[in-house]
């Protein structure tokens, strides 16, 4: 569950529920003919959840029922055909997580003024022609980096002692 998330309410509310459908089919619609969108974090959270279960139902097929119906549901008519010939063939052979959520910093979005200032995200479909976003950099801090950090320095000082014995022989 996102943070921030009330307990016991199941979705976001985006103005009720139908305006949070429509706001949904039309993020979800964006992302597959463009295949990268920027928004508010919430609404790339929420979108990301639909898309990666549109494609694992529309990777059954156009013949089963319930991937018809779903896929009717949520891609218009020319995000159909992309739906099934480019992005189906793109993920056949993997089983989850197809896109990507990467939430953008101030730096990248400028100064934002006023009372609600909301995270801004870019939400993509993985294997994208766009340039890759820039990932950030990692926490050198976690246990798993100091202890690789660690290693190296072992392993770079057994190095200079073994140069430096080798130059005295």
């Amino acid at each position: 569950m996102p943070r921030g998330q009330p307990h016991g309410v199941p979705f976001r509310k985006f103005g009720g529920p139908h305006k949070r459908m429509k706001l949904l089919r039309i993020l979800v619609n964006g992302l597959i003919k463009h295949e990268r969108l920027e928004t508010t974090f919430a609404k790339a959270a929420e979108a990301q959840k639909y898309m990666d279960r549109l494609i694992e139902i529309a990777k059954r097929g156009r013949s089963e029922a319930y991937a018809k119906d779903m896929v009717d549901y949520w891609a218009d008519d020319e995000n159909k055909t992309k739906l099934y010939n480019v992005l189906v063939p793109r993920y056949s052979k993997q089983k989850q997580n197809f896109t990507r959520l990467a939430i953008l910093s101030q730096d990248w979005i400028g100064p934002r003024t006023g009372f609600h200032q909301q995270r801004m995200a870019v939400i993509e479909l993985k294997g994208n022609l766009l340039p890759p976003l820039p990932v950030a950099e990692k926490n050198p801090h976690t246990l798993q980096n100091v202890l690789i950090s660690a290693a190296k320095a072992d392993w770079e000082r057994e190095r200079l002692n073994r140069t430096s014995n080798e130059t005295e022989v």
